[in-house]
């Protein structure tokens, strides 16, 4: 735990990801402090970068894109800000990381359809310069899937 955040920071930040929009008078009334010192808390901690942001959570299915996909990448290391800055073009992809183990980086994202799917991997992704091979999965049924950090709520 981060030692620059107290209790009260702690408390706001369990509230929010329980449920992101909870208004600030009951945050505060729950702490017995006022909604100012909440917004004047959630400021410090989105300029000390501990909120990254706030968004919302859209099911990917419920708007016509429910594939599921992983696709690990073999690359040419010398070219990853390439391929990276390629990647994070391609509008159906929601996660790039760079891992270690047997590939190097990992992809997730969402697909209208097997079409579109072919076009991500076939037609853009295997075609970036450094890209030496791709391995696609695709998720069959979802067992969890949290969005947000499993902050004791």
């Amino acid at each position: 735990m981060d030692k620059s955040l107290d209790e009260t920071d702690h408390t706001i930040l369990r509230a929010l990801c329980k449920d992101g929009r909870t208004v600030y008078r009951d945050i505060a009334k729950k702490l017995e402090i006022s909604p100012q010192t909440i917004s004047d808390r959630l400021k410090k901690l989105e300029k000390n970068e501990v909120i990254r942001k706030f968004t919302i959570d859209i099911d990917p299915e419920k708007i016509g894109y429910d594939i599921e996909f992983i696709c690990e990448l073999d690359i040419d290391a010398s070219r990853m800000d390439h391929i990276l800055t390629i990647l994070d073009k391609i509008s159906e992809i929601n996660v790039i990381k760079i891992t270690t183990g047997i590939h190097d980086i990992l992809c997730i994202g969402n697909a209208a359809s097997i079409g579109n799917l072919h076009k991500i991997v076939e037609k853009q992704i295997s075609l970036i310069e450094g890209v030496n091979k791709t391995y696609t999965s695709i998720t069959l049924r979802k067992f969890k899937q949290n969005q947000i950090l499993n902050y004791d709520v």
